[in-house]
């Protein structure tokens, strides 16, 4: 009766170590299982970041594209606007020479006048 005393006594611990294992391993399934969970959610937040991280880049290639179109418009118009100016200007450069030649030619005309002029009050 002793044997079956001494093995009640060593089940019985046994039993008390079984438990104690497996509120361990109890434990130990919580705590990975909190684990996954934030890691699940980390997972949730980097989802949603790379979300936005996307829709801004959507954005700033439409704003870029957007910058691009402005700045050719602005571009050809600036380019129109020289154009203009260098026709203008060209056409006042011509109008300065023919002011020139006409200058010129009545120059020559005055000097020949002044010079009848002159010579008719010297034949007096």
């Amino acid at each position: 009766m002793e044997e079956k005393t001494i093995l009640a006594q060593i089940l019985q611990v046994l039993d008390l170590y079984a438990a104690d294992v497996r509120k361990q391993f109890e434990a130990l399934h919580e705590k990975f299982d909190s684990l996954q969970r934030q890691v699940q959610a980390l997972n949730e937040q980097t989802n949603t970041m790379n979300k936005r991280i996307e829709d801004m880049d959507e954005r700033i290639e439409e704003m870029d594209g957007r910058f691009e179109r402005q700045i050719a418009q602005l571009e050809r118009t600036i380019n129109e606007r020289f154009e203009r100016l260098e026709a203008k200007l060209s056409h006042v450069r011509i109008e300065l020479v023919e002011t020139q030649e006409t200058v010129d030619f009545h120059s020559v005309k005055i000097a020949q006048h002044d010079r009848k002029i002159r010579h008719l009050l010297h034949a007096r």
